[in-house]
C-alpha cells in the first residue's frame, strides 16, 4: 500500500539544461538494463489502468514544503526585537534573519502557485473532476486533519527522503469528501547552482551551465488509501540570462515543469480529458 521512500536513485529527472557533453553510451547501457523489466512494467501499468478507471472525483491536496524553513522564519519574525532595541552587534545576525525571512517569502509564493497551479491542470489533463477547494476545507475541518497529517513523519523530508502517505488519514479524508482518490505531494525547497565543469569518465570534461533544480513527491491513492502511483521528480533547468536575478521566476517555471511531468506519469494511466 505504501510506496518506498525516496532513496537517491528512483527519482525521475527532467533535464532541462544544455550539457556540452553526450554521454551516449551510458545511455545505450540503461536502455539495455532496462529492456528486460518490460514485461513486469507493462503489467503494472495494466493494473494502475483498472484502479483509475472508476474514478470521477478526485481530491488534490495542495502541495507544501516539506521542510521547516517556513515555519522557522515565522518564529524568527515573532521573536524579533523592534530594530532600536538591537545593538549594533546584533547587524550580523539581523541581516540574516532578514535574508531567512525573505526566502521563506519566496517559498510561500512557490506553495501559492502550486496550490492553484495543480488543480486547474488536473482539470485540464485529465478526465477527473476536480473537488471544489471549499469541499477540501471543509473536509479538512471536519476530520481535524491538516495536509501534512496526511503523510507519516508529519509530512517532513528525513534523511532526503519524502515522506510517505499516511493511508488511513487519506482514507478518513476522503469518506468525507465523498472522493473516488486523492493526489498528494511534498515538495523539496529548490536550489540554484552556478557554472562549473564536470568530469565523466566515459564523455570526459564538459560544463554544466548555471541551473535551477526543484523536487518534488506526488502520489495518488484511491479513497480507500491503496497507493496506485508515487512519482518522484527532479526538473533541471538553465537560469534566466539578464543583468537582473529572475530567482523567484526560475524556480516557479521549475514547479510548473514538475507538475507537468507528474501528469505526463498520471495520464499514462488515464483516458484522455473530453
Amino acid at each position: 500500500m505504501h510506496a518506498a521512500g525516496y532513496d537517491g536513485g528512483s527519482i525521475r529527472r527532467s533535464t532541462r539544461r544544455t550539457l556540452h557533453t553526450a554521454p551516449a553510451l551510458a545511455l545505450l547501457c540503461a536502455l539495455a538494463v532496462a529492456a528486460p523489466a518490460r514485461t513486469s512494467a507493462d503489467a503494472a501499468g495494466e493494473r494502475k489502468r483498472a484502479q483509475l478507471a472508476g474514478v470521477h472525483n478526485i481530491l488534490v491536496v495542495p502541495p507544501f514544503f516539506a521542510t521547516d524553513t517556513i515555519a522557522q522564519a515565522a518564529a524568527s519574525n515573532r521573536q524579533a526585537p523592534a530594530a532600536t532595541d538591537r545593538p549594533a552587534s546584533d547587524q550580523q545576525a539581523t541581516n540574516r534573519s532578514r535574508l531567512t525571512r525573505e526566502y521563506a517569502q519566496m517559498l510561500q509564493s512557490l506553495e501559492q502557485f502550486v496550490r492553484t497551479r495543480l488543480p486547474a491542470r488536473v482539470t485540464t489533463r485529465t478526465p477527473f473532476h476536480v473537488i471544489d477547494p471549499d469541499a477540501l476545507a471543509r473536509a479538512f475541518k471536519a476530520t481535524g486533519i491538516a495536509p501534512a497529517s496526511l503523510f507519516q513523519t508529519g509530512g517532513k523530508l528525513k534523511a532526503g527522503r519524502f515522506p510517505l502517505p499516511d493511508a488511513h488519514a487519506v482514507q478518513r479524508l476522503a469518506q468525507e469528501a465523498h472522493a473516488d482518490a486523492v493526489i498528494l505531494g511534498a515538495l523539496d525547497e529548490p536550489r540554484k547552482s552556478n557554472g562549473h565543469y564536470t568530469f565523466d569518465p566515459l564523455a570526459g570534461i564538459g560544463y554544466d551551465d548555471p541551473s535551477v533544480n526543484g523536487k518534488a513527491g506526488y502520489f495518488v491513492l484511491l479513497g480507500d488509501g491503496t497507493e496506485v502511483l508515487h512519482a518522484y521528480l527532479e526538473t533541471i533547468q538553465p537560469v534566466s540570462r539578464g543583468r537582473r536575478s529572475h530567482l523567484l521566476a526560475d524556480w516557479t517555471d521549475v514547479e510548473g515543469l514538475i507538475i507537468e511531468d507528474f501528469l505526463d506519469e498520471l495520464t499514462r494511466y488515464t483516458p484522455q480529458a473530453h
